[in-house]
């Protein structure tokens, strides 16, 4: 069964999509911005500020650089894998974005510290610990995630 935290994940994923559809070329940029986003993950450099850095000046890019005229299709294509990739990014923020603790014997996801609602509805999820496995177990996801350094002590 969907939490509200799938809920909320899922919404910004078909934001994303229908945004990007509709927006056309200049949500290419902003799925470009998300790889290069997580290329610099893999080379070490990730937090707010390159996120803040790369969206930014790829926002200035797509609204000052002379665009192609596309076809009304391919730019849709374009724009719906730029919003598919900013979605999923956020989605997979919103999933693994809670704290977590480190237990006997590994890691505990969610910390139990967290209030009632919001434990349970992290626990519940069918995705959340999934999606938190599969990031803390890739150090560039991770790292772009900011997973390190969050848990609760």
């Amino acid at each position: 069964m969907l939490t509200w935290v799938d809920l909320l994940a899922l919404f910004s994923l078909a934001l994303g999509l229908a945004l990007g559809y509709r927006g056309g070329l200049p949500w290419a940029f902003a799925g470009a911005g998300v790889l290069l986003y997580l290329l610099l993950a893999l080379l070490g450099l990730s937090g707010p500020g390159w996120a803040l850095g790369l969206g930014l000046l790829l926002g200035m890019l797509a609204k000052s650089l002379p665009l192609p005229h596309l076809s009304r299709g391919l730019e849709a294509l374009l724009g719906t894998l730029g919003g598919f990739l900013l979605g999923l990014f956020l989605a997979l923020a919103l999933w693994t974005g809670y704290p977590w603790e480190r237990a006997p014997g590994g890691l505990r996801y969610p910390a139990v510290s967290l209030p009632t609602p919001i434990y349970q509805g992290v626990s519940q999820s069918p995705f959340a610990r999934k999606v938190f496995r599969l990031a803390w177990q890739t150090p560039w996801l991770r790292k772009a995630l900011a997973l390190e350094g969050q848990h609760l002590r």
